[in-house]
C-alpha cells in the first residue's frame, strides 16, 4: 500500500493535523493559511487526465447491502455546517463559463466569505450517510478527491443511488470502504496543488460510477443542483435558496 500515515512525505495526513494547521494560522494571520503563488493552469476540462496521481478505489454497493440500515434520509451543506455558514456560491450549478466554450457547471463551488484563500484548510463535511467509494490525487484541475455513493430511502419507499464528488481538497482523511455519516469530517478545504484560490468544487450526481469528467459539460445529464436538492431533502429550519448564497458573488465576480 502506498498509504503509510507515518511517512512523513504522505499525501493523507490526519484531519487534526489540518485542524490545526488552520488554527494556527487563523489565530496569528487573522484568516487561514495562504496558498502562496496560485494561478490558473491549463484547461480542469483535460487537466485531470495529465495526471499520474494515486487513485484508490473500493464497490460501495457490497458495503451497502452488508449495512442495509446505513442509508441516507437527509443532507447538509458540505461546508459552514447545516447552512453553510460563512460560504457563498462563488459558481453556481449550471452556470456557463465562457472559458469552456460556454459549457455548464456540473457542480458548485463555495469559498469562504472571507475571500481569497482564508478557507484554505477548512473542514469538508459529508452531504449525507454514505461509503467513500474512491479517494485519488488526480493532480492538474482536479487535486484530491473524495467520491461517496448514497442509498437515499425515500418516504414513498422508492430510493436513489446518489454520488457526491468533492474536488481540490488539502487534505483527504477517509478511506475507500469507508461508512461515513452526514456531516462527519472527510477532508480539508484546498486548491488544487495552486491552480485556483482555495475553495470546494462540489457535485451531486445522479449516476453513480461515472467517469470523473471534467466539472463541466455540454449539458447537466446525470448531474443534480446540491442547493436545490438540499431545499427538498435538508434542513428546514429556515428556508434558503441558490440566490441567499450569491450576494457576494455579484461583488467579487466568480472563480
Amino acid at each position: 500500500m502506498f498509504l503509510r500515515r507515518a511517512n512523513k512525505n504522505n499525501w493523507f495526513p490526519s484531519k487534526t493535523i489540518g485542524f490545526l494547521i488552520h488554527t494556527i494560522c487563523s489565530l496569528l494571520l487573522g484568516t487561514g493559511c495562504v496558498s502562496k503563488g496560485y494561478s490558473y493552469q491549463g484547461n480542469p476540462l483535460f487537466g485531470w487526465m495529465e495526471s499520474s496521481g494515486e487513485v484508490r478505489t473500493t464497490d460501495p454497493f457490497p458495503i451497502l447491502k452488508r449495512y442495509p440500515s446505513f442509508h441516507a434520509i437527509d443532507f447538509e451543506f458540505p461546508v459552514g455546517g447545516k447552512y453553510a455558514d460563512g460560504y457563498y456560491l462563488a459558481q453556481k450549478f449550471g452556470s456557463e463559463n465562457a472559458k469552456f466554450g460556454g459549457r455548464k457547471h456540473l457542480g458548485e463551488d463555495w469559498n469562504a466569505l472571507t475571500g481569497g484563500d482564508s478557507d484554505f484548510a477548512a473542514p469538508v463535511y459529508a452531504f449525507g450517510n454514505g461509503v467513500v467509494s474512491e479517494i485519488a490525487d488526480y493532480g492538474g484541475g482536479w487535486g484530491k478527491v473524495v467520491r461517496i455513493v448514497h442509498h437515499q430511502n425515500l418516504a414513498n419507499g422508492n430510493f436513489y443511488h446518489l454520488e457526491t464528488v468533492y474536488a481540490h481538497l488539502h487534505t483527504i482523511d477517509v478511506e475507500p470502504g469507508q461508512l461515513v455519516k452526514k456531516t462527519e469530517w472527510i477532508g480539508t478545504i484546498g486548491d488544487a496543488g495552486g491552480s485556483y484560490p482555495a475553495h470546494l468544487h462540489f457535485e451531486l450526481r445522479s449516476t453513480v460510477g461515472a467517469p470523473l469528467g471534467g466539472g463541466y459539460g455540454l449539458t447537466t445529464d446525470g448531474f443534480l443542483p446540491p442547493t436545490r436538492w438540499l431545499m427538498t431533502y435538508g434542513p428546514k429550519e429556515k428556508s434558503f435558496n441558490e440566490e441567499t448564497f450569491q450576494w457576494i458573488g455579484e461583488k467579487n465576480g466568480t472563480l
